[in-house]
């Protein structure tokens, strides 16, 4: 198996890690200085259903945020709140049972909802991109590198000499800091960091606008995590795409978003900076998801865990869906779904304790 320190860092230099690709390709990068007054992604009033015999599964439930090109998201929160849901749903990827219900998936513009399959077919990988969690299940163990990602740009109607196309893949595998070497691999032949370097190349191939990226440092050493995620920073740069992160690790995602954005039982309930999110937490679930984090340098006693359980998304609580499990609810909790209500200029909660119209009888906050 080859060693991620011998075969990486070998394209850390802007000119290094710029990408020699085939003429049809070269049209689809993007360039930074023309960026889009268009969000790269809006997403309004998504929801995700799957339909159970016990009943509709509301596993994201009216979420909407705006992401604007070259943007950095991450989503956290507890597993089952909706996060890789969400990822796929931007992919137009959810499977029977489950389905879009309703809502819009705007990619620098354009709605990808009522896509027909071969439309949609067509928008990923030159759109929307996905960057998986387990690359050694994405990739095919019978083929070499080269080949699999000849295959994607060949798909999407890619033509050019058979030189050409090598070249182009090995400024792809350059840009993530792997050899050219690579590309007449076997992925059994690659450390599971290099297999992930892979996916981002091969899920980046055509400058997509947009790259999900669902948990990529999962199963990964600290060390190869930092290193994925400096590759997924660097080809963030170079390409211009916005990117959304899902993870559970609050201080890798920290290190590397804009933006974050936390989800509570298919509901984004607190979107802001970094900044905010970490020194400033508003929703009650979001300080308690801060406070179970170690910290090194306040080296708490004891961590703080989340009281219960997450409610199940069959069977969702009337009012606010945090509020079995929340240490600051009041009457209206129980009773009055909360809505977004902005605090700040860029900053959104789901939480009545924000909402001036909403009379918090009975709240136990303090």
């Amino acid at each position: 198996m080859a060693n991620d320190r011998t075969n990486t860092a070998v394209a850390d230099s802007p000119t290094d890690a710029r990408v020699n690709r085939p003429k049809d390709v070269a049209d689809l990068r993007r360039s930074g200085t023309n960026a889009s007054s268009i969000p790269a992604v809006q997403v309004n009033n998504l929801k995700v259903y799957y339909d159970s015999e016990a009943g509709i599964v509301k596993a994201v439930d009216d979420v909407s945020f705006t992401l604007q090109q070259g943007e950095r998201l991450a989503l956290v929160g507890e597993s089952g709140c909706g996060k890789t849901t969400l990822g796929m749903a931007l992919l137009k990827l959810t499977k029977p049972p489950g389905y879009i219900d309703d809502g819009e998936i705007l990619i620098d513009g354009r709605d990808l909802v009522p896509l027909h399959d071969e439309e949609m077919r067509l928008a990923r990988l030159a759109e929307v991109a996905l960057v998986t969690q387990s690359a050694m299940n994405a990739l095919n163990p019978v083929m070499r590198i080269e080949d699999q990602i000849f295959d994607g740009l060949v798909d999407h109607g890619i033509k050019d000499t058979k030189e050409n196309m090598r070249s182009h893949v090995h400024s792809l595998l350059r840009r993530v800091g792997l050899r050219d070497s690579v590309a007449r691999m076997f992925p059994h032949e690659l450390s599971g960091g290099m297999k992930q370097r892979v996916a981002i190349a091969t899920g980046t191939s055509m400058n997509p606008k947009v790259i999900v990226a669902d948990e990529p440092t999962s199963a990964l050493d600290v060390v190869v995590q930092r290193q994925v995620m400096m590759t997924l920073s660097r080809v963030q740069r170079d390409t211009g795409a916005a990117v959304i992160l899902i993870g559970h690790d609050m201080g890798l995602v920290a290190q590397f978003a804009d933006r974050i954005g936390v989800m509570y039982a298919g509901k984004l309930v607190d979107i802001g900076t970094v900044q905010e999110i970490i020194e400033d937490p508003k929703h009650p679930y979001t300080k308690l998801l801060i406070n179970s984090v170690p910290d090194l340098e306040e080296k708490r006693e004891r961590l703080e865990g989340i009281p219960g359980i997450p409610p199940p998304l069959v069977d969702l609580p009337p009012g606010c869906v945090f509020a079995p499990r929340c240490p600051s609810v009041a009457d209206a909790c129980q009773e009055i779904t909360p809505r977004n209500t902005a605090v700040g200029e860029s900053r959104w909660v789901m939480c009545h304790i924000f909402d001036e119209t909403v009379e918090m009888a009975g709240n136990t906050v303090g």
